[in-house]
């Protein structure tokens, strides 16, 4: 079975986050949005999607952008509303990851996925976890593209 990039990173993104002190629960959440935050906007500067993310807050949602909390998940530059991460026009669960992972490819497949990204979090110390740009060069390319069905 072919594994797409979209869950090894929600997956390697809820083990960095765990790493990082985050609950499971909230890392879960931290993990689909960053795969969803790279998914969509791989392109788009951060100043430029927090501002498109405020307009969409503004106008759509009618909620101030100071409802948008930036401290929260400063670390993934993700904004929080209601206390859980917001990209793409909407907030993340812990039920969002679960839909990527273990439903949509089965509970054995999920497992082996999420041991996969453990295994490589597991090796990077926390100084590369907290700089996104490290991480995504140092410990997300060199693995990326593995299958995690084959290890």
């Amino acid at each position: 079975m072919f594994i797409n990039r979209f869950p090894k990173m929600a997956a390697l993104q809820k083990f960095r986050a765990i790493a990082l002190g985050f609950n499971e629960e909230i890392a879960e959440a931290i993990g689909i949005a960053e795969a969803t935050k790279y998914a969509i906007f791989k392109n788009l500067s951060y100043r430029r999607r927090r501002e498109k993310e405020r307009e969409y807050v503004t106008k759509k949602l009618k909620i101030t952008p100071e409802n948008l909390d930036v401290e929260t998940f400063t670390l993934f530059k993700l904004q929080a509303l209601n206390g859980l991460p917001f990209v793409g026009e909407k907030t993340y669960t812990s039920e969002d990851y679960n839909r990527a992972v273990f439903m949509k490819f089965g509970e054995e497949a999920g497992k082996k996925i999420e041991e996969w990204a453990k295994n490589i979090i597991d090796s990077c110390d926390k100084a590369l976890l907290e700089n996104e740009q490290k991480f995504f060069n140092e410990c997300w390319k060199p693995h990326r593209d593995e299958n995690p069905l084959k290890n």
